[in-house]
């Protein structure tokens, strides 16, 4: 039993010793240009390059047998032989992973795959078969790259190497009220807040539109030598507010302040804040002023105003007149004596007016007083003034129809002593309408 016992251990000593010291293996990668390299043991640092494509090696004593299988492109595999194990004496090893050397500029930009940060400036993609990554570089005021690799045969082969560097700036714009509507260059890129993006070398002119509100408008440039950098983030708050004004009749004078702004029509803006009082006003039609604000509190002004104007009873219940405000002079008829004359006007002018204020024959004065009529945009006030006129040798009377106007417009009530509020209108009041012409003819006759 001993011999054989020895015997025994003696044929398996031997065979194990043959499998330690002879084997040889034949690796051979599914890429005829995939490089062979045995690494050292005790880190992944190159030792020895064996070959490409196909290499036949031999397992030595002492050594862990690492192997590097590399290409361009591809993930690197490193397949690990134990000497004291059985091996077929043919190895196929597969490259399948691509690998992308992905670089970005500025190098502070952030890298993303698939959504999730994974480092800056510089990584590595690994791409497995059959599936595919999105990368992203961005930065706060650039406008991000993004790009999909693929490691599919149907698709476009990934490169080894990409480089990417954000030169084109972006400006996050951010929009008040919420709905208003962006665009860059006359395109509209839709409602709110939205990221503005401006070429190298270029400039974006950038509105934000709202109904009821002043247009904002700010151009961004993207010019490093020439102009400062854009902002990262750009507040387009619309506090103006516009007021599209529409008028029937359309050939309305549209006022502010005084000044002509429009006919018709007129876009009003209205400050932040502030207040702007518009006077509408066309003959034959009630003057229309209207405020508008902008003001906490106040109620705010309508997106459009279409003012339809009221006809003015004053207008059509008038003559326009150039005898109105003016001092006329009416030669009498030398047939006529002096106490003739005076009856005469007298009783003309009293046929007009109610009271005679004063009335001197010997100095040829007359005064009315004054004739108050109501209407509902003003009050008309008309008297007459009669004083001796001509030279010495020929009887003459000086008469001036005096025909004024008030504007209500909203104010307390206006009575007939408010002199400071009341106007020379170049207009007569029907019922006084011919009362110079008789003067004239019945004293020239």
């Amino acid at each position: 039993m001993t011999f054989k016992n020895l015997l025994t251990l003696t044929l398996i000593f031997l065979f194990t010793s043959s499998l330690s010291f002879s084997q040889k293996l034949q690796i051979t990668a599914n890429h005829s240009d995939a490089k062979f390299i045995l690494l050292n043991d005790y880190d992944d640092s190159d030792k020895q390059e064996l070959g490409t494509g196909t290499i036949e090696y031999k397992l030595e004593k002492d050594s862990r047998n690492r192997i590097k299988i590399t290409k361009p492109g591809y993930e690197p595999l490193i397949k690990e032989f134990n000497r004291d194990l059985k091996w077929d004496k043919e190895q196929y090893v597969s490259l399948d992973a691509r690998r992308v050397e992905i670089t970005a500029e500025p190098y502070d930009a952030e890298i993303l795959v698939d959504g999730r940060v994974v480092g800056s400036k510089a990584i590595y993609l690994i791409i497995q078969k059959d599936r595919f990554h999105t990368v992203e570089i961005r930065k706060p005021g650039y406008a991000p790259i993004t790009k999909s690799y693929y490691n599919s045969p149907d698709r476009e082969t990934p490169p080894a190497k990409d480089y990417f560097e954000l030169k084109d700036r972006q400006v996050r714009l951010e929009v008040v009220p919420a709905d208003g509507v962006v665009t860059a260059n006359g395109v509209s890129l839709g409602r709110g807040n939205q990221d503005v993006q401006i070429p190298l070398g270029d400039c974006v002119t950038v509105t934000v539109n709202k109904d009821g509100y002043v247009e904002y408008t700010k151009v961004f440039c993207n010019k490093p030598d020439t102009d400062p950098e854009p902002p990262v983030r750009e507040k387009a708050q619309l506090d103006d507010r516009l007021v599209r004004i529409t008028t029937n009749p359309n050939d309305a004078i549209i006022e502010i302040g005084g000044r002509r702004v429009g006919t018709g029509s007129y876009d009003l803006k209205v400050p932040k804040n502030g207040s702007v009082e518009v006077r509408i006003s066309k003959d034959g039609y009630v003057r229309y002023i209207k405020n508008y604000y902008n003001q906490a509190n106040m109620q705010e002004p309508p997106v459009s105003d279409f003012v339809e104007m009221t006809v003015d009873e004053a207008y059509t219940s008038s003559v326009s007149s150039d005898l109105a405000n003016v001092r006329i002079t009416v030669p009498v008829n030398s047939d006529y004596s002096s106490e003739e004359a005076w009856r005469i006007l007298s009783s003309i002018i009293t046929r007009y007016f109610d009271i005679l204020e004063t009335v001197d024959y010997n100095t040829g004065y007359l005064t009315t007083s004054w004739q108050v009529q109501n209407f509902q945009s003003s009050i008309i006030r008309t008297r007459v003034i009669v004083s001796s006129g001509g030279n010495s040798d020929q009887l003459a009377y000086a008469i001036k129809l005096i025909s004024q106007e008030a504007y209500l417009d909203g104010q307390n009530q206006v009575t007939v002593k408010d002199d400071e509020k009341f106007e020379d209108w170049a207009r007569i009041l029907k019922k006084y309408e011919g009362l110079i012409e008789e003067v004239q003819a019945r004293l020239q006759k």
